[in-house]
C-alpha cells in the first residue's frame, strides 16, 4: 500500500493531517505500546505529540505491523538505525515515527504528567491504566516489551516493566487483577517487573493469543 500522504506538502498536508483521527485500535495500541518501548520524544524540552516506535532488528516484522497499522499518520518508512557502545556491542535497531498531532497530546498527559518536583516529565504508568487496559493493549505491551521462558513444564511469561517505580508496578498489577491474572512484582538489581504466576498463565494467554503477531508464536 502507497501511502498517499507522502507526495502531499504545504496546505494539501495540513488539511490532510486535520482530517485524521484514532481508531479504537490504534488507541488500544497506543496503551500496550507506550507501556512498553514507545516514546513521545521531547525537542528542546518541549513535548513533539508524535510517538517513536524502535525494537532491535530481530523484531523487524513487529515494527513493520506497527507501521501498517499507523501508516496513516506515519510520512516515512522503518529505518534501520546503527548503534555503537553504549555500554553493549554494536548493534541495529528498526523505528518509525508518527506525524506531529494533536490527537497524541492526551496520550504525553497521562504518560508524562507533570513532576513539580524535578520540573522534568519522566515516562510514568498512567493513573487510569485500570480502565485503558484491553486485551488488545495488553497483547501489544507484551511484545513490545514481555518476554517468556521455558521450563521442563511450563512457560514463565515476564513483563519487563524496568523503567517504572514501584508504585507504577502496583498498578500494573491491580490493572492486570481485573482479567483475573495474577502477578508479583519481581525485584530485578534496583529496578522491577512483572512476574505472571503459573496459575495465571492460561487466562493470561487466552487474553492476548488473538492479537499476537505470528512472528512470536
Amino acid at each position: 500500500m502507497i501511502n498517499k500522504s507522502r507526495n502531499l506538502r504545504g496546505k494539501a498536508l495540513i488539511e490532510y493531517k486535520n482530517s485524521l483521527k484514532l481508531s479504537q485500535i490504534q488507541r488500544e495500541v497506543l496503551i500496550g505500546t507506550l507501556l512498553g518501548d514507545a516514546i513521545i520524544p521531547l525537542r528542546y524540552d518541549r513535548p513533539t505529540y508524535l510517538v517513536k516506535f524502535e525494537q532491535k532488528i530481530s523484531k523487524k516484522a513487529y515494527i513493520e505491523h506497527l507501521y501498517k497499522i499507523f501508516e496513516p499518520f506515519v510520512g516515512q518508512p522503518p529505518k534501520i538505525r546503527n548503534i555503537k557502545g553504549g555500554g553493549a556491542n554494536d548493534r541495529q535497531s528498526v523505528w518509525f515515527r508518527t506525524y506531529q498531532h494533536p490527537c497524541f497530546k492526551f496520550y504525553y498527559d497521562i504518560f508524562y504528567p507533570q513532576n513539580y518536583i524535578c520540573q522534568k516529565r519522566l515516562k510514568r504508568v498512567p493513573k487510569i491504566i485500570h480502565k485503558l487496559l484491553t486485551p488488545r493493549a495488553l497483547a501489544y505491551w507484551f511484545m513490545d516489551d514481555g518476554t517468556f521462558k521455558c521450563t521442563k513444564t511450563n512457560r514463565d511469561y515476564l513483563l519487563c516493566s524496568h523503567s517504572f517505580p514501584l508504585s507504577d508496578q502496583k498498578l500494573l498489577r491491580k490493572a492486570l487483577s481485573k482479567f483475573g491474572i495474577v502477578s508479583n512484582i519481581h525485584r530485578d538489581k534496583n529496578k522491577y517487573q512483572l512476574y505472571i504466576l503459573k496459575s495465571s498463565n492460561y487466562i493470561f494467554v487466552q487474553n492476548i493469543q488473538q492479537f499476537i503477531h505470528p512472528v512470536f508464536l
